[in-house]
């Protein structure tokens, strides 16, 4: 199972949060928590440290996206840690979530922290950004 599910880069061997700054260059966030031991080049803006980096310099730039069921119903799940799973509901039976104890409103989505070992039907997708780039800009 993904750690998080959103678009990540590794670069110098430890792992950040990432995005694509422009054709040729992207954005790395230093996720809240990690220790760093090449900290170097970062820039803080409010609570995070952000740094831009060569493409070309990374060692992986990819997005993970998993996929479960908790009680036969489907969900996203944006991150795991400790045996604990955020997630988004994605199902669309709204007096279910509220029977089921999940937190929001029909208008603006249902969450819930879930126990990673009541998942069922786990799937995770990578596309891998680093590859791509490569194939558009060879050499």
């Amino acid at each position: 199972m993904t750690h998080y599910s959103q678009e990540m880069a590794e670069y110098r061997g430890e792992t950040y949060f990432a995005g694509e700054e422009d054709g040729t260059h992207v954005w790395l966030r230093k996720i809240p928590g990690e220790t760093y031991e090449h900290a170097e080049g970062f820039q803080t803006y409010g609570n995070r440290e952000l740094r831009t980096v060569p493409a070309k310099d990374l060692d992986a730039w990819y997005q993970e996206t998993c996929k479960a069921t908790w009680r036969g119903q489907p969900f996203n799940i944006v991150k795991t840690e400790n045996g604990k799973a955020e997630a988004g509901y994605a199902g669309g039976e709204y007096v279910w979530a509220r029977q089921n104890g999940l937190e929001g409103d029909q208008y603006n989505g249902f969450t819930a922290t879930l126990s990673t070992g009541e998942l069922e039907d786990v799937q995770v997708d990578r596309t891998d950004f680093l590859q791509r780039w490569k194939e558009k800009n060879p050499g």
